[in-house]
This record gives structure tokens, C-alpha cells and sequence, in this order.
């Protein structure tokens, strides 16, 4: 880890310490890059998902965070990259392969967005995309108790107990090589059905 990195991964962890945070399946997180994929319930999630998977990785923000001047500054030291989610972001959606074939991880939530109930929600097509064009494993992670700790419905956290199963990596498949709308989902469905397996 960058020097930066360290720093913050560390206070994530003294924060996460207080949440009493449990870590299952650490030996399934593969040594080379790879796509981590996991349910989205809480800001909590992209650094509590950092800190579990216990190496560098890259986040992605919507494009509308990086306007503020700090913002745009600090974002990306801190590995987050801007994606448009109000448009079909092509540019956005192709740095993020190069990012996951030039040996990088990055962490994406293919339901693009926190749920308001906790409850998983259907994967949106271009999570799909991205692996299946960057062709490296898909991890699949999934969160226990940041939603307790804190909702898209509170202002202020609570201190609840946060567990994290990180579940066995695997290759995306289109169904009979279907390079269409169909196979996407297919993939991205694969995804959610993954997460929703962990326990």
C-alpha cells in the first residue's frame, strides 16, 4: 500500500474496531487482480469493504462528487474514480477495464446504489459489462450490520456489530456466448445471486 493508503486503511480500522467487525473468508481473495462485488446498504460500505479485503484497491464515485474543489483533490488520492451514472458513461466504463487488466482491483456495487431497506436489490447491466470485458475473477463479498450502523435513513452512526463474508472468486459466463442485453443480465444476476448466497 502507498504510503496515503496505509494511513487511511489504518483509520478505517481503529473506526471498524469499534464496530467489532468480523472478517469470514479472507483465504478466498485471490492474489492477482480482481472484480470485488458486493451489496450496497451504507457509506460505511466501500471502506469497510477496503479494509476486509486487506490490499490497495480502487472505488468508484459518482461523477458529481469530484465538482467541490477538495473533492476533486482528494477523491482521487484516495484511488476513487469518477463514473456518470446519469448517462451511459462508455469512457468511465472502459478506464475501469484497463484498470482490472493492468493488474489492479476495484471494488463496484452492482446495484449502483444503497438500498433503502437493507434488502439486496437487481444488478444494474453494466457491472456485467466490466467483467466481461476486463475477463479477471469476480470476488463476491457481502455486508452484515452497516446498514444497522448506518442507513441512507440516519445522520449519525451507530456503533453495531459488522460482519463480512468474503465468498470463493469465479469467471463470468455468458449464457451460449450471448454478447446481448439477455447475457449481460445473466451475468449481473450471477452476481447478486452470489452476494445473496453468502450468510
Amino acid at each position: 500500500m502507498r504510503p496515503f493508503y496505509r494511513f487511511a486503511y489504518n483509520l478505517v480500522g481503529c473506526e471498524l474496531f469499534l464496530h467489532r467487525i468480523r472478517i469470514e473468508g479472507r483465504e478466498n481473495i485471490p492474489a492477482e487482480s480482481c472484480l470485488i462485488v458486493s451489496n450496497h446498504v451504507s457509506f460505511m460500505d466501500p471502506t469497510t469493504v477496503g479494509w476486509a479485503v486487506a490490499r490497495e484497491i480502487y472505488y468508484l464515485g459518482r461523477k458529481s462528487l469530484f465538482k467541490p474543489p477538495f473533492w476533486s483533490w482528494f477523491l482521487p488520492i484516495c484511488n476513487v474514480l469518477p463514473i456518470d451514472r446519469e448517462s451511459n458513461d462508455i469512457g468511465g466504463l472502459r478506464r475501469i477495464i484497463k484498470m482490472l487488466q493492468s493488474g489492479h482491483s476495484v471494488l463496484l456495487f452492482p446495484e449502483g446504489t444503497r438500498s433503502p431497506d437493507g434488502q439486496l436489490r437487481p444488478a444494474e447491466p453494466g457491472a456485467a459489462l466490466i467483467a466481461v470485458k476486463a475477463k479477471v475473477p469476480i470476488l463476491p463479498v457481502r455486508l452484515f450490520g452497516t446498514f444497522e450502523s448506518l442507513s441512507r435513513h440516519d445522520k449519525f452512526p451507530k456503533l453495531r456489530p459488522i460482519r463480512v463474508v468474503i465468498g470463493k472468486p469465479y469467471l463470468p459466463t455468458l449464457p451460449e456466448g450471448r454478447l446481448d442485453k439477455t447475457g449481460y443480465d445473466a451475468v449481473a444476476q450471477e452476481m447478486m445471486a452470489r452476494i445473496g448466497a453468502l450468510q
